[in-house]
């Protein structure tokens, strides 16, 4: 992932920061701090492209949360010594060129990033990668945002198309590389220079509030912390009850590289001296969670179409899908009749983020039930959820469509009734987000249309279809692939 520069009379590094303003487990930012020594500041650049963001359909919520951390972020960078420069630009085409004329002004011999793995993201950096090269300007890719980079081959020289032998590879590759090297640079970067803190321009993009959620560095890396002392134990047996709210909450940080997924491999190795294995059940099950964004990383870098809006699984992508604008709209705005998924389409729109276990309930629902295309639910999720991720996104799609890899068999689909019994049981989920069931009842809250109907009550829709009749209808639709 490097190139190196002609000889230079002084060697100076910069760094071109993306999905990653940290100033923890930052290997591109540790290698130019070594190289520019404890005196000099560390020339950075951030480029910021609305343009970019729209194509790539990001929440308002989203952008709000980058752009609060964003502002904590060059406080702390100029503290460390890093000379941020932030700039606005039309789209990502010019970024080879501003990259470079970045390189120009600070008289870079080397330019430092952390890889990013989606197709257009490989595209980009390569562009950049030319150019720089041809003024002599050296390139320095570092594997900083995922654990085990897209390396990962079967015996047979092929990529992994199945999670458990995935994760089984993965697993080995990390405790081979904690044998060999341990963990790595994980500390903050200190410097002995200090600069005046970055001006943040203003950017032309919807945002909508997500002071909820925390930012800056250090809140972000001690709610990880705590999560990991206090509540991963409970993970895998309260995991799949959105009720009780128990999921740690972090994928924003980790999407937006505000967190490294090694700092969560740092906290969990505590936990075991003989780390990744005989780990307790929580922390296991959700490292294998970890794992699972990893995987849809690899594939997404290792198969283009999926960069395109294509099936895993060509055949797939014959299906014929209805056409349906007001039962889409009605999915999307939480008013199918089916609590447990109203209340997660609720939660969404309020709060750019869902539940996973609800998010797998309302996919296959508009997949299997309502047999509307995945790829509106995959787009609407990615313009909706704080933490959007693009190959976890269309991974988690794709699996409850049964058209992607390791996906869940095309005759699995989901009840949503029964589905609301076991990971709601007593309705609190459903009530705290569905008002207008505030005062149904236990026995009624999961299927209520006979409740209101009973109170000739119209402020709750009946049930969008029939389930068993919309089951056998996709069960149709995929036979006849």
């Amino acid at each position: 992932m490097s190139s190196e520069a002609p000889a230079t009379i002084s060697a100076r590094a910069g760094l071109w920061l993306r999905h990653d303003l940290r100033l923890r487990s930052n290997p591109a930012l540790a290698a130019a701090a070594k190289l520019n020594g404890a005196e000099q500041p560390i020339p950075a650049l951030i480029l910021l492209c609305p343009q970019q963001m729209h194509e790539h359909d990001w929440a308002p919520i989203k952008w709000d949360l980058y752009y609060r951390h964003l502002h904590e972020f060059v406080k702390s960078a100029a503290a460390a010594g890093i000379a941020l420069s932030i700039q606005v630009i039309e789209s990502w085409q010019v970024a080879p060129k501003a990259v470079k004329r970045f390189a120009e002004q600070q008289q870079l011999s080397e330019v430092h990033v952390n890889v990013e793995y989606p197709l257009h993201e490989v595209r980009r950096d390569r562009a950049v990668k030319a150019l720089l090269e041809q003024q002599g300007v050296a390139w320095h890719g570092h594997h900083g945002n995922l654990v085990v980079p897209p390396v990962l081959t079967t015996q047979t020289g092929t990529i992994y198309q199945k999670f458990t032998p995935f994760a089984k590879a993965w697993r080995q590759h990390l405790r081979e590389q904690l044998g060999h090297s341990g963990l790595p640079f994980m500390h903050p970067v200190e410097r002995r220079c200090k600069v005046a803190a970055a001006v943040v321009p203003e950017v032309d993009y919807p945002r909508q509030d997500s002071s909820a959620w925390v930012v800056g560095e250090d809140a972000v890396y001690q709610q990880l912390q705590g999560y990991i002392d206090e509540q991963v134990s409970a993970y895998a047996a309260e995991r799949d009850f959105p009720g009780l709210d128990t999921t740690s909450r972090l994928s924003p940080y980790w999407e937006l590289g505000m967190l490294s997924p090694w700092q969560a491999v740092q906290q969990l190795a505590q936990l075991s001296p003989d780390f990744p294995d005989a780990l307790d059940q929580g922390p296991d099950v959700w490292l294998t969670e970890l794992i699972w964004r990893e995987f849809y990383q690899h594939l997404m870098f290792h198969v283009p179409r999926l960069n395109y809006g294509k099936a895993f699984l060509k055949h797939t992508d014959a299906m014929q899908w209805r056409e349906d604008t007001d039962s889409f709209q009605r999915w999307c705005e939480g008013r199918t009749g089916f609590p447990i998924v109203d209340a997660g389409m609720r939660q969404l729109a309020a709060e750019g983020w869902m539940h996973n276990r609800v998010r797998m309930i309302v996919a296959h629902f508009l997949v299997k039930d309502l047999l509307l295309d995945w790829r509106l639910g995959e787009q609407f999720f990615m313009r909706h959820l704080i933490d959007g991720s693009f190959p976890a996104n269309n991974g988690g799609w794709q699996w409850s469509a049964s058209t992607g890899t390791d996906a869940a068999p095309y005759f699995r689909v989901f009840n949503p009734t029964l589905q609301s019994e076991k990971v709601d049981p007593d309705g609190s989920y459903i009530r705290k987000w569905v008002k207008e069931l505030a005062d149904c009842p236990k026995q009624h809250i999961h299927a209520p249309g006979k409740w209101l109907k009973d109170r000739k009550r119209s402020d709750y829709p009946q049930p969008i279809v029939d389930h068993k009749v919309a089951r056998e209808r996709f069960l149709a639709a995929f036979k006849a692939l």
